[in-house]
């Protein structure tokens, strides 16, 4: 059992933060939706971090990280992913710092294995992954365009350094006109030579299709659990799985949470 831990940096809101703005690597706003407890409301310009917050920060991974291993976890999944904090400061649009955190894409890149370092002075290496989706398209900020992949090229070979337990991967959306789910993942293997964890989209068969090619060590499943807490046994005798019901996805109470009947078996 992984536990992951994240931040939201500048897709937090002042309604989680008692009115304070949240934090950012630039005061740049990234214009996504943030959850709140009145449900989902635009995000506004953060305030930038100091240098001396992000000593902070990386103290807090720290802590988290103590804490996980305290709490009797076997490893630990730095998450990186989507429209984030560490995503942020890897963005050249949502970065703006002319310090050792900006500027150059190696630069961008600083927090992130900084934090990996952190983490793995905790666990060791072997026992930390990190999860990240290079093909992320979201507004403005987030375009996976041929630079942002290039940058995430040279990310993939830096990770290649730090002997982790593997690499989370999150693959390009299915008509997201970006390329194929295949083509991506090669791309990955180009780059980064450890265990490679596959997501998105996937089904059994393209999962398996994907181990088979080499391109992925193993293949992770997210929306289809939610709606689907029997998954594997699904997956073991070949049963259709259920649809999930997206209003109630980020939502309170126990509806579309703990409310998904198992199948029987045929």
């Amino acid at each position: 059992m992984v536990s992951q831990i994240g931040h939201l940096g500048a897709v937090s809101h002042p309604d989680h933060l008692d009115g304070r703005l949240p934090v950012g690597p630039s005061a740049v706003n990234p214009h996504e939706m943030s959850f709140t407890p009145d449900g989902p409301k635009e995000t506004v310009t953060p305030r930038a971090l100091t240098g001396a917050e992000i000593a902070a920060t990386l103290d807090d991974y720290r802590r988290a990280a103590e804490n996980a291993r305290r709490a009797g976890f076997d490893g630990l999944e730095i998450h990186a992913q989507g429209n984030q904090f560490i995503a942020q400061f890897l963005s050249p649009r949502l970065n703006r710092r002319t310090d050792a955190y900006g500027g150059s894409a190696e630069n961008r890149a600083r927090l992130l294995l900084d934090i990996v370092e952190t983490v793995t002075e905790v666990w060791g290496s072997g026992r930390v992954g990190v999860k990240l989706s290079p093909y992320w398209r979201s507004g403005t900020a987030f375009t996976a365009d041929d630079e942002v992949l290039a940058d995430y090229d040279q990310v993939l070979k830096r990770l290649g350094d730090c002997d982790l337990a593997y690499l989370h991967l999150v693959g390009p959306e299915a008509g997201a006109g970006v390329d194929d789910t295949l083509t991506a993942f090669s791309r990955f293997r180009a780059h980064y030579r450890g265990a490679v964890v596959a997501n998105l989209g996937f089904t059994r068969e393209s999962g398996n299709d994907l181990i088979a090619r080499g391109l992925a060590d193993a293949v992770s499943f997210g929306a289809p659990y939610i709606a689907n807490p029997d998954l594997v046994e699904r997956f073991g005798h070949g049963l259709p799985l259920a649809e999930g019901d997206r209003d109630t996805y980020y939502s309170g109470g126990e509806r579309g949470y703990t409310d998904y009947p198992a199948a029987g078996r045929p």
